[in-house]
């Protein structure tokens, strides 16, 4: 870890000015007779659960697009997991979680199934990550603990009663591009039969080597994946049957909201509360003194199917909503962080966005409560001073270098001072004495270090 000294943050707004950009590591050493520490959290994103099985992918497009296939994509489950694994040891060991929010893409294709495996890793509970026929011969198959389609149990982020004495983790979510489109860019429609599909371009072609919609419940998958077939064919190939798996249907917003509403872990909803709904933002007070505003910036204005989106849109309702929060946050004497999953940069003017990054970066320094924006998306770690706040960008869980961030804030008064550092899901951590020993054991340890080798080869 690189020790790196962060002063105070400036008390000034930028204006339009870009930002600074800042160490990806900083353990500021804080005076602690003068700040007391308000909040310690993680941000994780982009944990992109994929079923590498599905026939509603594009792996033929490996060539234009290093996320069409991975050669890790087999192992995004247990990956996560050992990031939730590494969350509770440091709680137990070193520093006391307050609480976790994953900023957006739990699912890589937007898949019933892949949230559900998101949800098992984050509430704990048996996973299956296959959803097909195992067509390996026995020679195929490695040791079980080396094996990324064998169930495993995933431990859960820490709860009291369930993992030790510590205190509970309450988590929080937000929707990412690819919760909301298919293979995280193209609009899903229900089409006359009430079947939820993503349209592609040139709708009337016959579809001899390439789809002519993602449909993730049908029965022809095109350069499919197996696990004797891990790596899709190269160039055009006839499509193939596959088996139909209802479990694999596109999942709406207000669906998404509902897995989470049901979650036994804390709190309830996630963010999201409690009641029927379909609006994917909200505002939280995770601890006295503090808010968490979070952003639905993965729902463009207007979605015309077969048009690519990746990019973020904020909505004018949620701009006055924005606002709103700010403001009461200012007279309750809390401070903010805002939450997005699309960092300022893009947001883009052309899918009707209420808020650009120079609007964006404008409006949250007009509030001195505002302290931190943080956001996903990149798949690569950024950190960038935008005069009042800071803007911190995590990496990918499931992508290189496979990191979350732990971020501290303290404050004395109106000055405030932020830490924050980078970990893995290989970190090794001792267990402290008295501790439960199953919450340190990590029988798949070995498994992930192979997946992160396997991430880490040049392609």
């Amino acid at each position: 870890m690189i020790l790196i000294l962060a002063g105070t943050l400036p008390e000034g707004g930028c204006g339009g000015i870009p930002g600074v950009p800042l160490p990806n590591q900083s353990t500021a050493i804080i005076d602690e007779s003068r700040f007391r520490l308000l909040a310690r959290f993680v941000h994780l994103s982009d944990a992109q659960i994929i079923d590498e099985e599905s026939p509603a992918r594009l792996t033929v497009a490996r060539a234009l697009s290093s996320t069409a296939w991975r050669p890790h994509e087999a192992y995004s489950t247990q990956i996560l997991d050992g990031m939730i694994r590494t969350v509770n040891k440091m709680h137990v060991a070193r520093e006391p979680v307050d609480f976790l929010i994953h900023t957006g893409d739990a699912a890589d294709n937007a898949q019933g199934n892949e949230l559900e495996w998101f949800m098992t890793v984050m509430d704990g509970g048996r996973i299956d990550p296959r959803t097909a026929t195992d067509d390996r011969r026995p020679s195929q198959k490695p040791d079980p603990l080396l094996d990324p389609h064998v169930p495993f149990e995933a431990q859960g982020l820490y709860r009291s009663g369930v993992h030790g004495d510590s205190p509970t983790i309450p988590w929080y979510a937000l929707v990412g591009n690819h919760d909301h489109f298919a293979v995280g860019v193209f609009p899903i429609v229900t089409d006359l039969s009430g079947s939820r599909i993503s349209p592609l371009m040139w709708e009337n072609r016959i579809g001899l080597f390439l789809p002519v919609d993602l449909n993730p419940v049908g029965v022809l998958a095109y350069a499919p994946v197996t696990p004797a077939f891990p790596e899709p064919p190269i160039g055009l190939n006839l499509p193939t049957l596959v088996a139909a798996n209802p479990d694999r249907a596109y999942f709406t917003n207000r669906e998404f909201i509902a897995v989470h509403q049901k979650s036994p872990s804390q709190p309830p909803g996630h963010g999201f509360g409690q009641a029927p709904t379909d609006k994917t933002w909200y505002s939280v007070s995770p601890l006295p003194g503090l808010r968490l505003i979070g952003i639905d910036s993965a729902s463009p204005i207007v979605e015309q199917p077969t048009l690519v989106y990746s990019e973020g849109a904020v909505s004018q309702v949620q701009r006055r909503f924005l606002v709103r929060e700010l403001q009461r946050a200012m007279v309750a004497d809390e401070i903010v962080i805002v939450a997005s999953h699309h960092p300022s940069e893009s947001l883009d003017p052309l899918l009707g966005t209420a808020l650009v990054a120079d609007s964006l970066i404008r409006l949250l320094n007009e509030y001195s409560c505002v302290r931190l924006h943080i956001a996903g998306h990149w798949h690569t770690h950024a950190v960038i001073d935008r005069g009042g706040y800071l803007e911190i960008v995590t990496g990918a869980t499931i992508d290189p270098p496979q990191e979350g961030r732990v971020i501290e804030i303290w404050r004395d008064g109106e000055e405030t001072e932020l830490r924050y550092w980078t970990f893995s899901h290989l970190a090794e951590i001792d267990p402290p004495p008295g501790s439960d020993p199953d919450l340190f054991d990590d029988p798949l340890m070995p498994m992930r270090r192979m997946a992160a080798e396997i991430a880490n080869r040049p392609r």
